[in-house]
């Protein structure tokens, strides 16, 4: 085979029960000119053997001798890579038939684009569909701002070109929310979007992303929001965490306190904004007001008092004046 077009990396750790699929989805694509690298990260059940009943040529497996990790496991397929394009895929999740060929054609026909993800149903375990989808319809140019916080982009969604990613790859230390990262550098860099189409299944299960829960995960957002906010040269102490992660997390805000503390916290991202020139002033605006609408409906509870503060916010006169 001529050298591939699209470079597809797939890293397992024990999704025997899943991987078959997942291969099969990639396999099947109506676009065909790519690689499958797969990197097994030292599974212990029989993953290894489902991937080996694919008699493909376009299948090339790497193995780690110990469980490295899936940042480590990651790069090992971005440095085997030789694609013009470069596609992560979980080995849980499934492709539609159409995928690259319409993310393919779109890079193409975008040369101001470095990036592409797509919208995206969700199924279970069993592969039925679920009632909520991932329906991310940010305009391009709203996007780097909108990173600020919350990630944007289904890591089986994505395609890159080449000359956007990182040197470093995958940045280690980042785990649980290395793809985050990558795409936040990628935005400010070059234009991103989400295909207007459901192109992927992203699967919802125990072991997912989706369920991880806990202290390392709270410890991995506190650790991406500081990178995301450093460029905004703003040094997030622990109250700002929060607020960013009562957002991030759907919290019910209870205490009008909060709420001003959160209309503090967004005045301080304009200002800091509108003095370094990172971001597109008028596309922040229609992000934090997008934010603080959404504080304000988790703080409905609070009826009147909630109302009072909306009404009289300083990002409500902000919104207005910048953007109606």
């Amino acid at each position: 085979m001529d050298k591939p077009e699209l470079s597809i990396v797939m890293p397992f750790y024990n999704t025997e029960k899943y991987i078959g699929d997942a291969v099969q989805s990639l396999l099947a694509q109506t676009y065909d000119n790519f690689e499958l690298i797969m990197v097994d990260d030292a599974s212990t059940d029989g993953s290894m053997r489902v991937v080996k009943t694919f008699n493909d040529s376009r299948i090339k497996l790497l193995k780690n001798e110990i469980n490295r990790g899936i940042v480590f496991s990651r790069n090992q397929g971005m440095k085997a890579a030789v694609g013009r394009f470069i596609a992560p895929f979980d080995s849980d999740d499934l492709a539609r038939t159409d995928k690259f060929e319409k993310q393919i054609r779109f890079l193409k026909s975008n040369p101001d684009f470095g990036m592409v993800g797509s919208w995206a149903r969700l199924i279970d375990e069993d592969g039925n569909l679920l009632k909520k989808t991932w329906k991310l319809t940010q305009p391009p140019a709203r996007i780097p701002a909108f990173l600020l916080f919350k990630n944007l982009f289904v890591q089986s969604a994505v395609v890159m070109k080449r000359e956007v990613v990182p040197d470093n790859f995958y940045e280690d230390g980042f785990d649980l929310v290395e793809d985050y990262k990558m795409w936040t550098d990628i935005s400010r860099i070059k234009k991103t979007c989400n295909y207007p189409d459901y192109l992927m299944f992203y699967r919802v299960h125990q072991s997912s992303s989706t369920n991880k829960t806990g202290n390392k995960l709270l410890a991995q957002d506190a650790r991406i929001y500081k990178y995301l906010f450093k460029s905004l040269e703003i040094d997030l102490d622990e109250r700002m965490t929060n607020l960013l992660l009562v957002l991030k997390n759907d919290q019910i805000i209870g205490e009008e306190r909060v709420l001003h503390e959160m209309e503090d916290f967004f005045g301080l991202i304009l200002s800091q904004n509108q003095k370094l020139n990172i971001y597109s002033q008028t596309e922040l605006v229609k992000v934090v007001f997008d934010r603080w609408l959404k504080a304000c409906y988790k703080s409905r509870q609070m009826k009147f008092g909630m109302v009072k503060i909306f009404l009289n916010s300083r990002l409500l006169k902000t919104y207005l004046k910048n953007v109606l």
